[in-house]
């Protein structure tokens, strides 16, 4: 068990930053989260093994907000500038030129923030759990009720907390997540917190992010729903997105096995130790089909023209509410083999597993489309449960080795399945001209202006059911 000391940083306005660092290997520095207590950390059984066995092959650099834990605790200022100058002050005091950055959760934007203004000392960024806008992360009321809540009783706040960052969790976890809590900060600091992790907004920041990203997300994250991350997986031009299996925020609870094992073969470019725990057979099978798909290792870069397809399975996160996460995991699994099945069929590439959808390629239009449209057959024969919405682009994309193709034509592709509704199929104007005279039926469907783009387009639905 790690056992490292406390030590203190001081800002430029004299507060004092509680950090603790240990391990051994390139630095990675872990931006703090919503609230946060170096005591818990380094001595929750828990908590300590996922640090300690970073700590094999990193130095792990942790630290206490302002306002938090062990750090001066009279904080005023609620903005993401406080929070990068906390940040910043840790690295400038340990006098760090080069590192890797680990944001989780509320830490994920802080991260990108402090990436987008010193892009040279970032050597790798990992994003676990987080999200670029934190508008979009709740319902206005359910935002509302947490905060009151936690302002009006603590207690009460810290434990509903422990139960949506935890869930499933026994009786004795949720009591130690509830004080730690409790113990990190007051409640009216906790309160502000929450509120500013729901009003950060770095979105436009993503496409200039131009180091080697890695996004892990576990599937049916009920705190930052895994939407959030693929949304950065979209907008990042380097970035690569793991799908995790399960539905706990934090990332030290459940099975961080696979977390460490990320970070370190994204870092060092190996494999995981042999002492890591080994992934089974079915889920490395999985993973091997999907790299031989999505990165040719023999090709450096290069453009092509290609049509890019994205599914979503509407409102995939109240399915799980709603069904539990044993039913509603089978029906994911049906879903993925019909959309794989369908992928085979029709030549396609998966590029990506979205844990409620795909991100897929095809060298013809009319192949995606016709992919696309057995795949809303098959969907609605067989899981009558669900409603899939399918956006379909085409364009040239850039592919560079070990990475899945970006530019403006996944971007794009990506946007039109956001305006697409359960059961539809919604084409842009241009995969539609490429497929003139191939017998499919459209319904126009007006112009649409892309998010970031000056000029608009028209889309067209595609009449699968007839």
């Amino acid at each position: 068990m790690v056992k490292p000391s406390i030590q203190f940083a001081k800002r430029e306005d004299g507060v004092k930053i509680a950090y603790s660092t240990f391990g051994n290997g390139q630095p990675l520095v872990v931006p703090a989260p919503w609230v946060t207590s170096l005591s818990f950390f380094l001595e929750d059984p828990i908590a300590n093994q996922f640090w300690e066995r970073l700590a094999q092959e990193l130095m792990i650099i942790l630290y206490d907000k302002h306002g938090c834990g062990q750090s001066d605790r009279n904080r005023k200022e609620f903005t993401i500038e406080a929070e990068l100058l906390d940040l910043e002050t840790v690295i400038d005091h340990l006098g760090l030129e080069q590192f890797n950055l680990f944001g989780s959760s509320m830490a994920g934007p802080v991260s990108l923030a402090y990436t987008d203004r010193h892009p040279k000392k970032v050597t790798h960024l990992i994003l676990y759990g987080a999200y670029a806008s934190g508008k979009n992360l709740a319902k206005k009321e359910v935002k509302s009720a947490l905060i009151s809540l936690i302002r009006a009783s603590w207690g009460i706040g810290s434990k509903a907390l422990a139960d949506i960052f935890l869930p499933g969790a026994n009786r004795e976890q949720l009591q130690s997540l509830a004080n730690f809590q409790r113990e990190s900060s007051s409640p009216e600091v906790a309160a502000k917190l929450l509120e500013l992790s729901y009003s950060i907004d770095i979105t436009g920041l993503l496409p200039d992010i131009k180091i080697p990203t890695l996004i892990l997300h576990r599937e049916r994250d009920k705190v930052i729903p895994i939407n959030q991350g693929r949304e950065l997986a979209i907008e990042i031009p380097n970035a690569r997105f793991k799908v995790l299996e399960g539905n706990i925020h934090i990332p030290w609870y459940g099975e961080s096995d696979d977390i460490i094992a990320e970070i370190h073969e994204f870092i060092y470019g190996e494999e995981p130790l042999a002492s890591e725990s080994i992934e089974s057979e079915a889920s490395i099978e999985k993973d091997l089909k999907i790299d031989k798909l999505t990165f040719p290792i023999e090709v450096s870069e290069f453009g092509e023209q290609v049509t890019i397809v994205f599914s979503d399975i509407v409102s995939s996160t109240d399915l799980v509410a709603r069904l539990g996460d044993a039913a509603a995991r089978d029906i994911f699994l049906q879903h993925d083999k019909i959309v794989r099945d369908q992928i085979k069929k029709y030549g396609g590439r998966e590029l990506q597993n979205l844990g409620d959808g795909f991100m897929l390629s095809f060298g013809s239009a009319s192949a995606a489309i016709k992919c696309a449209c057995s795949i809303q057959k098959k969907i609605s024969q067989n899981i009558a449960s669900i409603k899939v919405r399918i956006g379909i682009n085409t364009g040239e994309v850039v592919m560079r080795e070990a990475r899945h193709p970006f530019g403006q034509a996944v971007v794009v592709a990506s946007r039109i399945v956001s305006r697409a509704k359960g059961e539809q199929i919604l084409i842009s104007d241009v995969t539609k001209h490429l497929t003139a005279g191939s017998g499919f039926s459209f319904v126009e469907r007006g112009r649409f202006k892309p998010k970031g783009f000056s000029e608009s387009m028209k889309l067209y639905e595609v009449s699968w059911k007839e």
